[in-house]
């Protein structure tokens, strides 16, 4: 087995072999300046250790078992074996004779939730084989780290499943008048990803990545390389390469020496007055920084944070990682049409860590670094989106490989290897559906009126298991679905003007059946039946909201139709939170609904839809026919995956809807529960209590009931206001235990209500100003659906207004979703606070033809029903009267 690699060699670039850090170099050796080197592999390690594995075991089980196994790696010799292959690798990287940098690089570096930069040890200016090969050792046992192990421990990793790959490099003579440092081809922390953020130091770049000397900052504006601000530190020190040991001469006692088992291997040198304050960075130095911190970004198709060295004239780029944290500005832009209306505590809490494992497993798929933070908040129970990390993973789409008809064709083989998944990824979709719906079943019968509270709790929980299992691949879905929107747009530029290639985009798309189409489609005939029945369409009338349920069993024809078309989709939600009821559960909803449609006389929708099929079969066939012939089965290829995951998406969140009804059941329960526990007067408010205090108050309730604390423990208690600690020492009765969610709930419940109330700010803690979204006399959003219309607004809040809606308004609401599909066929336009040409506003409004405008910032509050305005859907703007 080789013990070495080549940077060049592609097996290099693999994470299990090379580790994170040797991984990233060797892909940066392909295109980028990257000083010479070769890497040790994680499987050198593993055969190193192989023969203390027994002793390891034994160790693992003392007192401290960091620093011992850590001790027994540092004493055991390197195999003679392994020098001559060093030697030979580090004359083939022409190193011979150099002083090289020795990096420790770990195989979990870079996994997602991971960060184990400054983990492990480097040891710096290291010459020889002999010397090269102790490092190696000393790397090896830096795995070991006390630090490294107890993080490992944090992250529930197994300590024995970690290995360690190890860098050998050119070391970068960096003088005491030269400068090295790190670079951010986006800025992390102001969150602005228009500026490269550098900082600098004199000599060796050590001294700025272990953060613990003053150095320079340069902010470097992307667009033209102008320096936006710079802020020059007092430098007293730079860190040099030192002398050959023989060699050395520290006289003065201006130097000191720092660097592992060979002191001579760095120096500290104590700058004069006249350098400190320099800045270590000229001003076009600064720019040829920011320029590689670019460069990098393009190779690896995403935000860098790099190392970096001039060394003379020349710029080395030492290291290149992902950039995965980021300053956050908290918005409604990502956030306002998934999550229109407040969320309830526990909803949020039970759904949040499921929807960021989902996300950074889509990530993965679709080869994008992992997100080490939060992609959305709770804020005053409205969710609000990192706008900042949106801006960071948008448009990765791979458009170098799109550039050109010759690009394409060379890329093939390319596109085949890296986007497979995306073929793969609907069959398997399909394929473990059936699992998800097995849970649910299961789950939805399971009895629990016999289970105790805990249980009870438990159960909640393993709903939220199976649907945080069930969720893993559908953001990626969504994903997945927007990229080949926007792979097939670009392709569709490039042989056509950009509004005839929006056209064509349409027409290809024009008739993709979906879920939620198939359900407007049974809705239609149920309202075909209504309007069959003069008695029952005058009745209905008549009976509006809740009081048309109560006459159905007047018509039980009709009543047996409706109940079937509930049974089958009385899951769909009217709100993304729980703490709302399905279809089935206000079954007058859905019937205002069928009402309201049965006052149509045709469904101009089901009229065009042979129209569309056509136009759709011939427009697809013009495109292919045009294309060039090598090319022909890509284009097909994304045609038919754009309309595959276009009903994929509909698909996987009409599935997702179906945990409502269980978790209701459950959370209901659990409510009612404390509820007689005297802790709750709803059982609803359950919802209101957030998971961490409920699911610690539920455990010491359950401890306290098994240990037999007597029940009537809570009459003696006092007003109510317990300690935090009667939870936490388990010697509470189970009322006790439970008491302090009381004010929990009360309190959430007061927020949430006003949350209702009030329209949430669009940038968390930001004033809006005017202007933001207005130009002169109208509104600008998002053009949803092309065509004008004048008319008088009706502003709908919830579907409670449904039944109030007047045929030809123009609706305006937060965001709709397939419960509101009906109010379209009685408007004449939409607006709406949220989405883009992919919402459900927007494609329902394209079917019907409805001239409609979306993103319009706090359109339900700015505007009144009954206001008159002008809606230009192809431009995207509203013009009040």
């Amino acid at each position: 087995m080789t013990l070495t690699l080549g940077f060049t060699d592609p097996l290099a670039t693999e994470l299990s072999t090379s580790g994170g850090k040797g991984a990233s170099l060797a892909k940066s050796a392909q295109n980028l300046p990257v000083p010479g080197g070769f890497i040790v592999t994680a499987d050198a390690y593993a055969q190193f250790v192989h023969p203390l594995q027994d002793r390891i075991g034994e160790l693992m089980d003392t007192e401290h078992p960091a620093e011992a196994i850590g001790d027994l790696i540092r004493s055991t010799p390197v195999p003679d074996t392994w020098l001559a292959e060093f030697e030979a690798a580090a004359k083939a990287a022409e190193l011979s004779g150099q002083a090289v940098a020795v990096r420790s690089s770990g195989t979990m570096e870079d996994l997602p939730g991971a960060a184990f930069a400054g983990q492990h040890d480097t040891y710096l200016g290291v010459r020889g084989t002999e010397a090269i090969a102790e490092a190696v050792r000393d790397c090896y046992a830096s795995l070991w780290n006390p630090h490294a192990f107890r993080y490992r421990q944090q992250l529930g990793v197994a300590q024995l499943d970690a290995k360690m790959a190890v860098v050998v490099q050119l070391m970068v003579a960096v003088g005491a008048e030269e400068s090295a440092g790190v670079a951010f081809s986006v800025d992390p922390v102001r969150g602005n990803t228009d500026e490269v953020l550098i900082n600098a130091a004199f000599g060796l770049g050590e001294t700025v990545v272990g953060g613990e000397e003053p150095v320079d900052e340069f902010r470097i504006a992307r667009a033209d390389g102008t320096q936006v601000a710079a802020e020059i530190a007092d430098k007293p020190k730079a860190l040099v390469m030192g002398e050959p040991a023989e060699a050395r001469n520290v006289s003065d006692g201006d130097h000191d020496d720092h660097g592992g088992h060979d002191s001579a291997r760095t120096t500290v040198v104590h700058l004069g007055e006249d350098q400190r304050m320099r800045p270590a960075l000229t001003a076009g130095q600064a720019r040829t920084v920011s320029e590689l911190s670019v460069l990098a970004e393009d190779h690896f198709g995403f935000p860098q944070d790099i190392e970096w060295a001039f060394s003379g004239d020349d710029l080395f780029l030492l290291q290149s990682r992902p950039i995965t944290r980021v300053a956050p500005r908290w918005t409604r832009d990502e956030s306002a049409e998934r999550f229109p209306t407040p969320v309830t505590p526990l909803t949020w809490d039970l759904v949040e860590a499921g929807f960021h494992y989902s996300l950074n497993h889509s990530f993965d798929l679709m080869g994008l670094p992992p997100f080490d933070d939060k992609w959305f908040v709770m804020r005053d129970f409205y969710i609000y989106g990192n706008q900042t990390a949106v801006d960071l993973y948008a448009g990765r789409l791979p458009t170098k490989m799109l550039s050109s008809v010759e690009t394409i064709t060379e890329s093939l083989p390319e596109i085949a290897s890296q986007f497979g998944w995306v073929q793969e990824l609907p069959v398997r979709w399909m394929r473990d559906l059936d699992t998800y719906l097995m849970g649910i079943g299961k789950l939805s019968h399971e009895p629990l009126e016999d289970k105790s509270l805990a249980q009870v709790w438990d159960h909640v929980i393993a709903i939220s298991d199976l649907g945080t299992e069930y969720f893993r691949p559908n953001i990626a879905i969504s994903l997945t679905q927007q990229t080949l929107y926007g792979a097939l747009s670009h392709m569709l530029e490039m042989a056509l003007d950009k509004e005839t290639a929006q056209v064509v985009f349409e027409r290809l798309l024009a008739s993709t059946e979906t879920k939620t189409s198939q359900v407007n489609a049974e809705l239609w005939e149920l309202s075909r039946t209504v309007r069959s029945n003069p008695e029952l369409v005058s009745t209905l009338r008549s009976h509006t909201g809740k009081a048309g349920m109560a006459v159905l069993d007047d018509f039980p024809a009709f009543f047996d139709e409706f109940a079937t078309f509930l049974a089958k989709h009385g899951h769909r939600e009217l709100d993304f939170d729980a703490y709302h009821p399905t279809w089935i559960e206000v079954p007058h909803i859905v019937l205002d609904q069928v009402r309201l449609l049965a006052d149509r006389a045709t469904n101009a929708s089901a009229d065009s839809d042979l129209e569309r099929k056509v136009l759709q079969a011939e427009t697809e066939r013009a495109v292919i026919n045009a294309a060039p012939e090598k090319l022909r089965y890509l284009v097909q290829e994304v045609i038919r995956l754009a309309r595959v995951y276009t009903a994929l998406d509909d698909l996987e969140h009409y599935q997702t809807t179906r945990l409502t009804l269980p978790m209701r059941r459950a959370l209901r329960e659990l409510g009612q529960r404390l509820v007689d526990q005297g802790v709750l007067t709803d059982p609803m408010d359950v919802y209101f209590i957030n998971y961490d205090p409920l699911d610690a108050a539920i455990r010491a309730a359950d401890t306290a009931d098994r240990a037999g604390a007597s029940a009537g423990a809570s009459a003696d208690a006092d007003d109510g206001q317990h300690s935090p600690s009667c939870a936490d020492d388990g010697q509470c009765s189970p009322a006790e235990a439970l008491a302090g969610l009381s004010a929990i709930a009360e309190k959430n419940k007061a927020g949430y209500q006003e949350a209702v109330a009030r329209t949430p700010e669009w940038e968390h803690g930001r004033a809006p100003e005017v202007g933001d979204d207005t130009d002169g006399d109208f509104f600008k959003g998002t053009a949803g659906s092309p065509g004008e219309v004048t008319g008088e607004v009706f502003v709908v809040h919830s579907p409670e207004d449904f039944s109030s809606f007047p045929d030809g308004a123009i609706l305006v609401a937060r965001t709709t979703n397939p419960a509101w599909t009906a109010l379209f066929y009685q408007a004449s336009g939409v607006i709406t606070e949220s989405g883009g040409a992919l919402s459900h506003g927007a494609v329902t409004a394209r079917e019907l033809g409805l001239p409609a405008v979306m993103a319009v910032r706090d359109a339900t509050s700015r505007l009144t029903s009954g206001q008159t305005v002008s809606v230009n859907g192809s431009n995207g703007t509203v013009t009040p009267s």
